[in-house]
């Protein structure tokens, strides 16, 4: 939300940065195709510009991108295949919640039945699946709800990544507008998340997570607390270092909380 402009650009554009990425970058390990959701190029294009970078690079090791559930789920099953056979092989999915009540306040365009049906096809397709999930979305209002549905779609889904990020409220002063999000709690509808809040959202997302083959990380400068490691066999020591972290005294959580910037 709160972004000015969208524009989808030329496959011949496209292959023209391609071209000067393969001069100024001969041998690199990995690619990413951006912005938020190159795939709404469409699939004829996207398959087109992901041949053609192989073909220039073709030492790649991994290509990745950003896309929207709902871009893929207009895709279809059959042609994920085609981006995996294009050479796609990770996907970076902003799932946020699994609330479906968090996610239509949010205008985020997707539910929980369509993340499940979209992670599903991309994992047949052998392409990873790496989701984005933001503390703090619900408000004060559904947090525990928040990190409830959440953990049960990670659950169900068995996504290769689950990345940690916390909500950022920017403002006119900061970046040059202010996020929409202002007005709703302007008008009571919606309860900011306090630091502190975000962290216990975080605990009981681990708790109600189960011990699955999926990489958890908090891997952003944002994040009031930092834990990385498997659910299948690190899941149960994350949630010992928040249970150490919250019992230390208040005034020394306070101190932390406020020496973490707020930044994307």
């Amino acid at each position: 939300m709160g972004e000015p402009n969208f524009s989808r650009r030329s496959l011949d554009e496209i292959k023209a940065d391609i071209n000067v990425l393969a001069q100024r970058h001969p041998s690199p390990d990995t690619a990413f195709f951006g912005d938020a959701d190159p795939l709404a190029a469409g699939i004829d294009i996207f398959v087109e510009a992901a041949r053609h970078l192989r073909k220039m690079l073709p030492d790649l090791k991994r290509l990745t991108c950003y896309a929207r559930v709902s871009t893929i789920k207009h895709l279809g099953r059959k042609n994920v295949h085609k981006l995996a056979a294009a050479g796609l092989e990770r996907v970076h999915i902003g799932l946020e919640s699994g609330d479906p009540e968090i996610l239509r306040f949010q205008c985020k365009g997707q539910s929980p039945e369509m993340v499940e049906i979209v992670t599903s096809w991309l994992k047949e397709a052998e392409i990873e699946v790496s989701f984005y999930v933001l503390l703090g979305i619900g408000g004060q209002e559904r947090w525990k709800n928040h990190s409830i549905a959440t953990a049960r779609i990670i659950n169900n889904s068995v996504p290769d990544f689950v990345r940690i990020r916390r909500l950022w409220l920017y403002t006119r002063e900061a970046v040059g507008m202010d996020c929409p999000l202002w007005q709703e709690i302007r008008e009571g509808r919606f309860t900011e998340q306090s630091p502190e809040g975000t962290v216990q959202e975080l605990k009981l997302m681990l708790e109600v997570l189960e011990p699955i083959k999926t990489l958890f990380v908090c891997d952003h400068a944002n994040n009031f607390i930092n834990i990385n490691g498997l659910l299948s066999t690190d899941r149960d020591e994350m949630i010992k270092e928040l249970e150490t972290f919250l019992a230390l005294p208040e005034s020394v959580r306070l101190a932390h909380y406020k020496s973490v910037t707020s930044r994307i």
